[in-house]
């Protein structure tokens, strides 16, 4: 059954150089290689517009609306009095209304697929031109980003804000979510979190997958004493996680083994601050092209987020071709790893450093936590049978729906 699908995100998902990102295509071209016809309508922002609209048209037909989205100062304050949260506000925009009335007045789709709780509010609009199901796809919970964010940030301001803007979630997540056909969570545990709220809300769990290619990469020889960490530090998590790890894991390591180096890939490394004593033990490195050309001579990957839901696809990306990782627990939550097995995971500064000294040391087998790590991904994490699975969930939808009729 060849299945119409009309696709809306809040981002262009090329270059593939985020989860967010990574998770949204990663639908897309699955479903394409599976021969379904996709219309995928998404915000601009700042991205290059003839390059995403070639890029994109290899597997869907893109329609881009120049909208950017970028978070500000004076509408965040002047959405305080508001029961909707900024972050989802401020993705309330009259030109996808428009497009989805222009949209539907020459079209009509098998399936609406909704890609994160800010495009949410979408669905009041499309039923007023289609019967067609609408799936949400949920790659975080939004609620439990905000919360931990709130209990972690050290601004007042900005801790005062986040507790509003939590709260706001709590009550518009659950309520938008009961109106989908369907919730597809990206873990079992967002999924227990949100039906815990409102268990009138139709939830599933689907996860995400990785490429093919990434299960060849070979590395032949690494930097015995380097970290690496991947990441937009635009996003708060990722900041946040990287701050606590300089402020305080990095000095225990370099008290202990003086040659380690921290390398930082990614947009927006110079937000970070380097004190003057880790001037020698950091390089910022920034946005790379290849990231896996960049770090085929690394040793240990970390992602030391305290703030969180979903799925970290970088971990998953980063087993699969063949790298160990250490990670907070919060890192891990969601993915079928075990701890010390398939990757290494600590919480609390002391542990988090003593466990990267002990790898560096020999202490810890790094071959087979490669080994485990790359089988287990490899068994339970392929894009190809996401995309099975995602289309018999579709095709049930549209069956159920029809039968209505």
């Amino acid at each position: 059954m060849n299945i119409k699908i009309l696709q809306i995100s809040p981002q262009v998902p090329l270059p593939l150089d985020d989860g967010g990102k990574i998770s949204i295509y990663g639908i897309t071209k699955c479903l394409s290689d599976r021969g379904h016809e996709i219309h995928f309508v998404c915000y601009l922002k700042d991205a290059d517009e003839k390059w995403t609209q070639k890029k994109m048209s290899e597997v869907c037909k893109p329609y881009l609306l120049n909208v950017n989205t970028q978070n500000k100062l004076l509408p965040a304050i002047g959405n305080l009095p508001s029961q909707i949260p900024y972050n989802v506000s401020k993705f309330i925009r009259k030109e996808m209304k428009q497009f989805l009335k222009e949209f539907f007045s020459k079209n009509q789709v098998d399936i609406v697929h909704i890609d994160n709780l800010h495009m949410a509010w979408c669905i009041d609009e499309i039923k007023k031109y289609s019967d067609a199901p609408i799936v949400l796809r949920q790659h975080n919970l939004e609620m439990k980003i905000m919360q931990r964010f709130s209990e972690n940030t050290k601004n007042p301001l900005l801790k005062i804000f986040a507790k509003v803007q939590a709260r706001k979630f709590m009550s518009y997540e659950p309520a938008m979510c009961q109106k989908m056909d369907m919730c597809l969570m990206i873990t079992k545990q967002d999924e227990l979190d949100l039906l815990a709220l409102n268990n009138k809300i139709k939830a599933k769990t689907l996860s995400v997958g990785v490429d093919d290619s990434l299960f060849k990469i070979l590395q032949t020889d690494y930097e015995r004493f380097s970290l690496f960490h991947i990441g937009n530090l635009n996003w708060l998590p990722n900041k946040d996680g990287l701050d606590w790890f300089i402020e305080k894991v990095l000095t225990i390591i370099v008290n202990k083994i003086p040659a380690v180096k921290l390398y930082v890939y990614g947009k927006n490394v110079d937000k970070i601050s380097i004190p003057k004593e880790l001037n020698e033990n950091i390089i910022r490195l920034g946005y790379v092209e290849n990231i896996w050309a960049e770090i085929i001579n690394k040793n240990l990957a970390i992602v030391p987020l305290r703030i969180g839901s979903g799925i970290r696809i970088k971990i998953i990306e980063l087993l699969a071709a063949g790298y160990p990782v250490i990670s907070t627990s919060i890192g891990k939550e969601g993915l079928n790893l075990i701890t010390g097995l398939d990757l290494l995971v600590a919480d609390s500064p002391e542990s988090f450093a003593e466990n990267i000294v002990s790898f560096f040391l020999g202490k810890i087998d790094r071959e087979s936590i490669i080994k485990n790590g790359r089988e287990k991904i490899f068994a339970d994490y392929s894009w190809s049978k996401i995309g099975e699975n995602l289309e018999k969930l579709y095709t049930n939808l549209i069956n159920q729906r029809e039968n209505k009729l």
